[in-house]
């Protein structure tokens, strides 16, 4: 049965209620083509132990995943790196000049390829902090405002895997490094299936004393630490840089070692699956360092006889064109 509003007051009603579903609707529809990810559970790709080679996005020229995929046989990537915004007091960016709110200017096909990537079962997580710029809990001096700044990139990405890269002045922040990890255990919280992972200096005989403080910290304020994740480079000249894959293993051997006493509970299987080590590919900063191919097979090797949750690489915008380096690692 059809009802007829003959009544103007209820046609008047009608149309104010059909504009207001108007008006709604333009809304989401243009929230939804600002994140090219729907809302909802976070997403999570990733295989229990993968290879995530870190790309620099801001460095020009811009990294097309993709393409990267296609070349390199990529599936997974570590983005790097989201860093407080040089012109903001407390707004994270990607390389500290690019907001959440400017990706469509400055990177305008990011969400088209990680899209695309997931839709051919790859992922992708996001990394916080590096070696240049000021990471966001050296700028957000409170946890509250500093847990929204990681949500907003959570959110935005859909990610299940998040990193915080520590090194140069922040890994002495004690402040900063206390205050992020009250966030991260918060976020944990209200994120049911984040995965974090800590990348930290090291030296062949493992962790240096401010990564093992930071963990302690983590660990004091409920952290739930996926990975720690060490940067096999730059060791200095105490160490033979003529044996940069020996170097690596002997890291992360050591920090293996080091586990065991931050977490006795743990088993040694459970301990290995929590070894990340990233290697710069190449010429490291430190001269004569080289890390080479055949550096890249005997670490992939190691990885895999070990069982280690992570192994990456800085990075993809350095394998190109070739992607040797990443192919040996994707066998992984």
């Amino acid at each position: 049965m059809t009802k007829n509003f003959r009544n103007p007051i209820s046609r008047l009603l009608v149309l104010l209620a059909l504009f207001i579903i108007l008006l709604v609707s333009v809304f989401f529809g243009k929230n939804a083509a600002f994140s090219a990810h729907a809302s909802g559970a976070l997403v999570n790709h990733f295989p229990g132990q993968y290879f995530a080679p870190y790309v620099d996005m801001t460095a020009y020229p811009t990294q097309s995943l993709v393409q990267d995929t296609k070349n390199g046989g990529i599936k997974e990537y570590s983005l790097a790196f989201v860093t407080n915004d040089a012109a903001s007091g407390c707004l994270g960016a990607w390389g500290g000049v690019v907001p959440l709110s400017q990706l469509s200017a400055y990177l305008p096909n990011m969400d088209s390829d990680i899209k695309t990537l997931r839709g051919e079962g790859g992922d992708v997580l996001i990394s916080f902090g590096g070696e240049a710029g000021t990471e966001l809990a050296q700028s957000c001096t409170n946890v509250k405002a500093l847990q929204a700044q990681y949500q907003s990139f959570i959110t935005h990405y859909q990610v299940s895997h998040i990193d915080f890269d520590i090194e140069g002045a922040a890994s002495a922040d004690t402040a900063s490094i206390d205050r992020r990890n009250q966030a991260i255990a918060a976020l944990q919280r209200a994120n049911p299936g984040l995965l974090v992972s800590y990348t930290l200096p090291v030296l062949p005989t493992g962790l240096v004393s401010s990564g093992i403080s930071l963990l302690q910290d983590a660990i004091r304020r409920g952290v739930n630490v996926h990975v720690v994740n060490i940067m096999a480079m730059d060791y200095g000249s105490s160490f033979p840089p003529n044996k940069m894959g020996q170097n690596a293993i002997d890291a992360a051997t050591n920090l293996e070692a080091q586990l065991h006493s931050l977490y006795p509970a743990k088993s040694t299987g459970q301990l290995w699956a929590m070894v990340g080590i990233t290697p710069m590919t190449g010429a490291n900063d430190v001269s004569p360092e080289v890390f080479t191919l055949a550096d890249a097979r005997q670490v992939e090797a190691f990885a895999r006889k070990e069982k280690i949750g992570e192994l990456s690489m800085w990075s993809v915008n350095r394998d190109e064109p070739s992607f040797g380096y990443s192919k040996i690692f994707r066998s992984f």
